[in-house]
C-alpha cells in the first residue's frame, strides 16, 4: 500500500470512529484527557506553585458561587 493510500485509510478509519462517538463519550474522553494533563502538570509544579494555584482557584470558586472546595467540605465533616 502506498504512503498516500495509507494516509487516506487512516483518515477514513478516524472519521468512522469519530462518527460513532456519542456526545457523552466525547465529554468523557475530554475529561479523561484533562485529568491526565492536570496530573502531569501538578507533578511538575513546586509546592509554592501548588499552594498559590490552590489559593487562587479557591478564591475564584468562592466569588463565583460561594461553593466550598472539596478540601473545605472534607474539613467540615
Amino acid at each position: 500500500m502506498s504512503p498516500e493510500d495509507q494516509d487516506k485509510l487512516k483518515h477514513l478509519l478516524t472519521a468512522e470512529m469519530v462518527s460513532r462517538v456519542s456526545l457523552a463519550e466525547a465529554v468523557n474522553i475530554m475529561h479523561n484527557l484533562a485529568v491526565s494533563e492536570v496530573a502531569t502538570q501538578v507533578e511538575k509544579m513546586s509546592d509554592e506553585e501548588k499552594e498559590e494555584a490552590f489559593k487562587e482557584l479557591s478564591e475564584k470558586l468562592e466569588s463565583v458561587g460561594g461553593e466550598k472546595t472539596p478540601k473545605e467540605k472534607e474539613e467540615a465533616e
